[in-house]
């Protein structure tokens, strides 16, 4: 998800609704919180390990939103008897209810507790001390006593680790959930560690569950559990009961392909009946080389919401608004038209699968990273979410309508975390096997949505793989995206791409690689290990903070707005972060230059123009404008995979709002008026990307590639410039020079050969027709711009 940091607390914001977890709370405070507090808070493990354990607050709602203290959290900085110690001024608290609480280890490896704890009672002075202790979600005035009982938890999870648990209870049979055919219905369902297992059917959607038919299943092989309805099931709502020695679970289908609305109910579908007309797994042509890629970032709702958008009323939000091709404002192409004109390969849409955080009888806006079905596509974007059938055959029209226009279809997966741990399918029938726990028997939530999904232990990969290949089989996907990859194990990823593989290779696979989690360092699908998932690729955050700065603070400026600093981390990046021979030493050395996801935007936090807005000294449009031109020339004329959101290439613009996952529209819709106001911004993307396209010497596919035909220019120091060998791989241009210069006066810089050389890009202009020609061996290159030039 994300660019993590601001992220982790507002995720806990909006999955607290789903009431994970119980909440702790001291007492209704009896008077006014003052503005500032001070807080002192002793805390005390077992063990004495208190490495990398640190107090993160937020300042809890009372009608102004919730609002974190510090992102870093505060270290403990001294100790007494009890363990150790640490105080906490906090100012700001004026209509605050109090001081939310998590004692976490790291930047959210892991939690001391599954709950939140919250201080309300300060004292005349704003002065509150309290006494945790570890696996106790007490909060205390004075020191505790006694042992705090061990969670039962650890020792389940214990059994699910073991080696008989996983020999005798490991299913790999691929008729998981329901299998359909006219004359019956099968149904298996894996739940080792349940007593009994009923078929519940339901006559509608809204019946009691007092009113469900229930048919025993029976026992079988690895743990699973089967039963059958004779007869044409087409339609048939349907659940899991789950029972256990001390409760009784009803769960929906872990494998379910349609539910109700709102995803409460499974629901049993001739999945050839959901099939468009001229339904076909053609696909546009690509080579599977993801340096051949660019993908463009597109959420459902954004595309066609905003009044400009030329869509029509009807599909405005929904899946069928990809069915409009020939969508204009102002005489200006909108929409999969525009898309489709700027010569983007793939484009690739925020989840689509079914998500917890929107009413689909009354759908509003989110990014949907609360994962609720698996294999269901979200209601809210389909014209009825009451019909099981609607979002399944609209989602299908929305993926053969890009595929007709040439554009391949990418899907962002989310199998790190769910929305709610408590309420989800797997955790009811398989308690607690789904997840991470740590040593306390707690829910670990490194991904800071208050749950880690254990893609480690063998049935949780089974689902994973089996998950992406629906998926990339049913409705003809091209790609997927992976959430917070870091969190997840090499192993499962390896073999998702082997699955695809199998599938069709050219299927591309990209991720989050940050490096983050509870699993040994050599385990974590994470940006250091890249190099051990050949075809796979992460994103790119040095070149990404490189080009325009940090991304946790809006105001730090990056090489394009003068912070020299950060050249090296951009000249990683150019060369796709690859085992480069020459002066760049990067962070993390991917296999291939592929496996680098070059970007500068994305959905997560400010947009590149909201960015050099923030961080840049002078902030005209025009300035704007260049410097977000120069920061495209960096990012999609690297070595690597280039990667931009929808909208970037007309300057979009979020008003600042860094974290838009529950914005209105109004924040987060495409205003397509910008694509005329910012004409000449589109056409050098698009310049761009045609440049990119037609010319491989940008397209390097391997490592030792790079590194014999990628050259430095290091004349004058102040700018970064490079040339590339064309020739040696097979490109009509023999040599190529580009040149970015981010300094608010031009440079000359020596271009290594005097030779006549022809300009393709300079200035606002961009693209593969000769702009001009000189000869020499230096070129003035004018301020905040790149030049790009052949001989």
């Amino acid at each position: 998800m994300k660019s993590l940091g601001k992220l982790f607390r507002l995720f806990w914001v909006f999955v607290g609704t789903l009431a994970l977890i119980p909440i702790s709370v001291v007492q209704a405070a009896d008077s006014p919180i003052p503005d500032t507090v001070h807080l002192t808070v002793h805390y005390q493990r077992n063990a004495g390990d208190y490495a990398d354990w640190n107090v993160y607050l937020w300042r809890d709602v009372l009608g102004s939103g919730d609002k974190e203290v510090s992102a870093a959290g505060f270290p403990f900085t001294s100790e007494d008897a009890y363990g150790k110690v640490v105080t906490v001024d906090v100012n700001g608290m004026t209509n605050f209810r109090g001081l939310g609480i998590i004692i976490r280890r790291g930047a959210w490896l892991s939690k001391d507790i599954a709950d939140d704890r919250f201080v309300t009672v300060f004292d005349s002075t704003g002065s509150a001390e309290i006494w945790l202790r570890q696996g106790d979600k007490e909060i205390y005035t004075s020191p505790p006593v006694g042992e705090v009982a061990v969670n039962p938890v650890v020792k389940e999870i214990a059994t699910y680790d073991s080696p008989d648990f996983t020999s005798k209870y490991t299913y790999t049979g691929d008729d998981l959930g329901n299998t359909y055919t006219p004359t019956k219905t099968k149904f298996r369902v894996w739940a080792p560690t349940a007593t009994a297992l009923n078929l519940v059917t339901y006559a509608s959607a809204t019946s009691k569950q007092a009113d469900g038919k229930v048919l025993p299943m029976t026992a079988d092989v690895n743990g699973t559990w089967v039963a059958t309805l004779l007869g044409d099931q087409n339609g048939t709502i349907y659940t899991y009961r789950a029972l256990f020695k001390s409760a009784t679970n009803e769960a929906i289908d872990p494998y379910v392909r349609a539910t109700t609305i709102n995803g409460e109910r499974g629901v049993v579908v001739d999945l050839s009946k959901t099939n468009p007309t001229n339904w076909s797994n053609a696909k546009p042509k690509f080579s599977g080389n993801l340096t051949d890629a660019s993908i463009y970032e597109l959420h459902v709702r954004d595309l066609s919401m905003d009044a400009t958008s030329g869509i029509s009323t009807a599909n405005k939000g929904k899946f069928l608004a990809f069915t409009e091709n020939n969508t204009s404002y102002n005489g200006v192409k909108t929409g999969i038209g525009h898309i489709k004109s700027m010569g983007v390969t793939h484009v690739e849409l925020l989840p689509i699968f079914d998500f917890a955080s929107v009413d689909e009888n009354s759908p509003s806006f989110n990014w949907g990273y609360d994962p609720q079905n698996y294999n269901v596509p979200e209601g809210s974007y389909s014209s009825n979410p009451a019909n099981p059938i609607s979002r399944i055959l609209e989602l299908k029209s929305a993926v053969q309508a890009l595929h007709s226009q040439g554009l391949r279809v990418n899907m962002d997966v989310v199998y790190n975390h769910v929305a709610s741990m408590s309420e989800f399918s797997e955790q009811k029938l398989v308690p607690d096997y789904f997840f991470r726990f740590d040593n306390n028997g707690n829910p670990t939530s490194a991904s800071g949505c208050g749950n880690d999904v254990a893609s480690e232990r063998p049935m949780v990969r089974k689902f994973v793989v089996d998950s992406v290949k629906y998926w990339a089989s049913q409705y003809h996907l091209d790609g997927f995206r992976f959430d917070l990859m870091g969190l997840m194990d090499l192993t499962t990823i390896g073999q998702v791409r082997a699955a695809l593989n199998q599938i069709d290779p050219t299927i591309l696979m990209i991720g989050e690689g940050w490096n983050m989690g509870t699993l040994p360092e050599d385990q974590k699908a994470n940006q250091v290990n890249i190099s051990k998932l050949p075809g796979v690729a992460v994103f790119n955050d040095q070149i990404r903070d490189g080009i325009k700065g940090s991304v946790f603070t809006s105001s730090d400026g990056g090489y394009v707005t003068g912070k020299e600093s950060a050249k090296s981390d951009v000249e990683d990046g150019i060369v796709g972060n690859t085992s480069y021979a020459g002066s760049v030493s990067p962070k993390w050395v991917g296999g291939a230059p592929g496996q680098s996801i070059n970007y500068v935007e994305s959905h997560d936090n400010l947009t590149l123009a909201d960015k050099l807005m923030a961080s840049s000294v002078v902030k005209t449009p025009t300035v704007i404008a260049s410097i977000d031109r120069l920061s495209a020339a960096i990012h999609l004329l690297a070595q690597g995979t280039p990667f931009i959101q929808a909208g970037q290439e007309f300057l979009r613009s979020k008003n600042g709002d860094s974290n838009s996952y529950k914005s209105p529209d109004t924040t987060n819709s495409l205003k397509w008026d910008l694509v005329k106001t910012n004409a000449t911004t589109v056409a050098y993307y698009r310049g761009l990307l045609a440049l990119r396209s037609a010319h491989p010497a940008f397209r390097m596919a391997t490592s030792s590639a790079v590194d014999a035909n990628l050259r430095f220019i290091y004349e004058p120091k102040s700018v970064i410039a490079y040339q590339l060998n064309g020739a040696a791989v097979k490109d009509s241009w023999g040599e190529i020079i580009v040149i970015h210069n981010p300094y608010t006066t031009a440079v000359t810089a020596k271009v290594l050969t005097s030779r006549k050389w022809s300009v393709v890009v300079s200035g606002a202009l961009a693209g593969i027709k000769t702009l001009s020609t000189f000869t020499g061996n230096s070129i003035s290159v004018p301020p905040q711009s790149t030049i790009v030039l052949h001989g």
